[in-house]
């Protein structure tokens, strides 16, 4: 059966057979490919529908008309790097990352750019770097974070202070409104409203109903609609009761942060921003919490460009983390705060002003804490590198308390943000609730991530209670619930409460207009499920037990170890770093490292019917390439190698390895043996029938040829050639099977370079590592191997010798 109960399965097989007879898209309708789609980076957990990935745009118009046709609910996806749940729903998931992803015209003189909503933001940024533009919102996940995820969002960042929100950029939107048809939505003049009032195309009659909608309630919005600027939750009522009053309308500022509920998003045209050509940092150090905070309204009389927070649990996760802690040489001692303050400019000599008006402060309010200036662009990009991982660290603490999102995204003025940090923190000291601090203080945003175990029902109505607080906190304070990473299934449900029963009404309205079948991402900003349904985790999760060859303790346990991966999406970043390099290549959600380690989620809690020994799984688990690059790039460790090694280990204790598996473990074996009639073996190997066999018997792609094999191998050369009569230190040389059997020549090399330098060569036993054998989960054989290879080696370790 579908997730939804009233889709039977028929149904959609019918739609799959239909949509792939008339579109180019590539159409899933398997749970293992659903479930790789069920998260994203927020603690909630829905299986689609199906998942549609459109390779043109007329694949997309193809989805909605037949979603339209059988009344299917549909959610456009980017990166799914959404904190708030927004990015998952029971719906046809359409995937527009994979391929409608292209940076289309730039016009640099006009500062505007024409851009597929799949374009990642950074991607964006980078092809924009040569006209010396950007985009002028910048979310720490832009990375992966799409183009249309980030309007979706209504996105902004550490610079919304000069920059403002997603909206403010968006001139225009290509995109399929509720009728099926392609249009382009951006500014319409009142008079061409009231012309076209009469036409029965669905765009013109919704320009229509929308405008009567603003003139019966302009005295409402004005009243009673939230004033703080930085707002993505709701509806913005605001921004079209504005031009309205202005004599036009944009409809694209509707779809700007309705999270795709009123129509889906194919390309957008954005306004575009200068590069600073200058900038500089400095870093405030606080010794309290409540002074940092009171001190952001005077720091912004100084006209920085941001002012973020990185407290004391992320300094302390960062120099605990092995690849993070060396970047840490910026903060001196043990500050319960810092400010991480940017001064920017076309001119030096501005951004050394705004740095001097910043000392002359801090020598009247610093207390005598440190400032520390940044100004080389390599350590600030450091600086902010260390911001922006900050989620992912806190992310990373090991067990079942996580620092959650749900009460992270509230805003306030700057004026009134040190009296809501402090109701907030008293009421986390009253729940004794531990919870992390970072982000935009600038914005009056400071992202409070509560440390909770959502496993027990204590945890999830712990934080159902602290989002409701924060709720009435933000209202109080003049603030806003949603800032930037939207409503989603976090904070919908709250919306009735936080912009009063009026304006909620005046949004379903505005989604009855231009969604009367309630057919894009449903339950989103109106209509919600309550926000501790659908999660991820809950009391009733879960898992498996397994006798684990590897010692998983450190991380309690596989399953844990396996839900480190917290759906980020970090894995999904491209040109840039190694991880996933799999992913980098096929750009299929399975092939990340994400992907993976949903997929064993989702086998150890028993929503993949076949469990650890599903295909599915392996399927995803084999072109993990073994490099190790997540455990050092992903922020929270999360280490697929390893779990991917445990996998096939526990399948191998059912079933006997293919002699693919077997043939890799034993490559030193097999290479000895062809090394000793390496002509025969090298012509077996290019001959196109035996080579053939070969590749099918190894499961090896027909395009890769063979390494060439070495009848004189490296130690028979080195031995037969060597004239060292060097008397200096001994040095162990560690013959490799690839050195020793197919690239004798790099060994030969090292020995030259070694020799040189005055140290005496001495070749190590030749032993098997056993890294073949751990490659393909074959961990008995890999162990036995290991313990051969410390027994040769031991003695050069007793010895001293390098």
């Amino acid at each position: 059966m579908s997730a939804h109960p009233s889709i039977s399965q028929e149904h959609l097989e019918y739609f799959a057979i239909n949509l792939v007879k008339y579109s180019s898209a590539e159409v899933y309708i398997d749970l293992p490919t659903r479930l790789l789609y069920s998260t994203d980076a927020s603690v909630y957990e829905m299986t689609p529908l199906a998942v549609v990935v459109p390779r043109h745009y007329d694949d997309v118009l193809a989805a909605v008309e037949l979603c339209i046709q059988e009344d299917l609910p549909m959610l456009p996806r980017g990166g799914g790097s959404s904190l708030a749940g927004q990015a998952v729903g029971e719906a046809v998931v359409i995937d527009f990352s994979k391929y409608l992803n292209k940076v289309g015209e730039v016009d640099g003189r006009a500062r505007r750019v024409l851009v597929q909503a799949g374009a990642t933001l950074g991607g964006l940024n980078r092809k924009l770097a040569g006209y010396g533009l950007m985009v002028g919102p910048d979310p720490a996940s832009a990375d992966r974070a799409t183009v249309g995820g980030c309007i979706g969002n209504n996105a902004t960042g550490a610079h919304s202070i000069v920059y403002g929100k997603m909206v403010d950029h968006v001139v225009s939107l290509r995109a399929i409104l509720a009728d099926g048809r392609e249009t382009r939505l951006g500014t319409v003049p009142r008079a061409e409203i009231e012309k076209r009032s009469e036409s029965d195309e669905f765009v013109w009659q919704a320009h229509y109903q929308l405008a009567r909608l603003i003139d019966a309630n302009r005295d409402l919005i004005d009243r009673e609609f939230p004033k703080y600027w930085r707002r993505s939750g709701g509806f913005n009522l605001d921004r079209i009761r504005k031009q309205w009053a202005e004599d036009h309308l944009n409809l694209a500022s509707l779809l700007v942060g309705a999270e795709g509920s009123l129509g889906l998003i194919l390309e957008a045209e954005l306004n575009l921003v200068p590069v600073p050509r200058h900038k500089a940092l400095a870093v405030l150090h606080f010794a309290d919490y409540d002074s940092a905070f009171r001190s952001v309204p005077g720091l912004l009389e100084l006209g920085p460009s941001a002012i973020e927070l990185i407290d004391e649990l992320l300094i302390r996760l960062t120099r605990e983390a092995p690849a993070w802690r060396t970047r840490l040489g910026f903060v001196e001692g043990d500050p319960q705060a810092v400010f991480v303050v940017e001064f920017a400019g076309d001119e030096e000599k501005e951004v050394e002003a705004g740095l001097q008006r910043l000392r002359d402060y801090w020598t009247r309010h610093g207390a005598g804490q440190p400032l520390v200036e940044v100004k080389e662009a390599r350590d600030q990009a450091n600086v902010w590198n260390v911001r922006k991982a900050g989620l992912n660290l806190l992310m990373s603490l090991r067990g079942d308390a996580k620092p959650i999102p749900g009460i992270e995204d509230v805003a306030v003025p700057p004026e009134n943000l040190a009296d809501y940090m402090a109701e907030l923190r008293a009421l986390l000291a009253e729940k004794d609730v531990v919870a992390a601090m970072y982000a935009h203080a600038s914005a009056g945003c400071i992202h409070t991530r509560p440390i909770l175990n959502l496993k027990t029902r204590h945890g999830v109505e712990t934080l159902v209670e602290l989002t409701a607080a924060a709720a009435h906190l933000a209202k109080k304070y003049g603030g806003v619930l949603s800032s930037e990473h939207g409503d989603g299934l976090a904070r919908s449900a709250f919306n009735r409460d936080f912009f009063g029963p009026n304006i909620y009404e005046l949004f379903r309205q505005v989604k009855g207009v231009l969604d009367p079948q309630n057919l894009f991402n449903p339950g989103k900003i109106v209509d919600a499920p309550p926000p501790d349904q659908n999660l991820r985790f809950g009391p009733d999760y879960h898992t498996i037990a397994i006798n684990a060859v590897w010692d998983w303790s450190r991380d309690g346990g596989y399953a844990r170890a396996v839900e480190m991966c917290n759906g980020a999406g970090v894995c999904r970043k491209l040109d840039m770093g190694t991880m996933c390099p799999s992913f980098q290549a096929l750009r299929d959600e399975k092939h990340s490292t994400r992907g993976r380690a949903n997929l064993l989620r989702a086998a150890l809690s028993g929503r993949l019917p076949g469990g650890l020994a599903d295909p599915a799984l392996f399927e995803a688990l084999d072109l993990c390439l073994g490099c190790k690059a997540c455990k050092s790039e992903c922020p929270s460790s999360v280490d697929m190698t390893k779990l991917k090694i445990e996998a096939y280990a526990q399948k191998y204790r059912r079933e006997k390895p293919p002699l693919a598996a077997r043939a890799f473990a034993n490559i030193d074996r097999l290479s000895a043996l062809a090394a000793a009639v390496a002509p025969l073996a090298n012509f077996a190997l290019r001959f196109p029938p035996t080579r053939r066999v070969f590749q099918r018997a190894l499961n090896i792609h027909p395009d890769r040829s063979f390494p060439p094999f070495q009848r004189q191998t490296f130690s028979k050369q080195w031995r037969r050639g060597r004239a060292n009569g060097s008397s200096g230190p001994t040095v162990a040389l560690f013959p490799d099977t690839f050195t020793e059997f197919n690239e004798p020549d790099q060994g030969l090399a090292a020995a030259r370079v070694l020799e040189a330098a005055g140290f005496r060569v001495e070749l190590t036993p030749r032993v098997c590592c056993g890294r073949p054998a751990l490659s393909q989960g074959l961990v008995p054989e890999a162990k036995a191997r290991a313990r051969r290879l410390v027994d040769a080696l031991w003695p050069y370790a007793q010895a001293g010798t390098p």
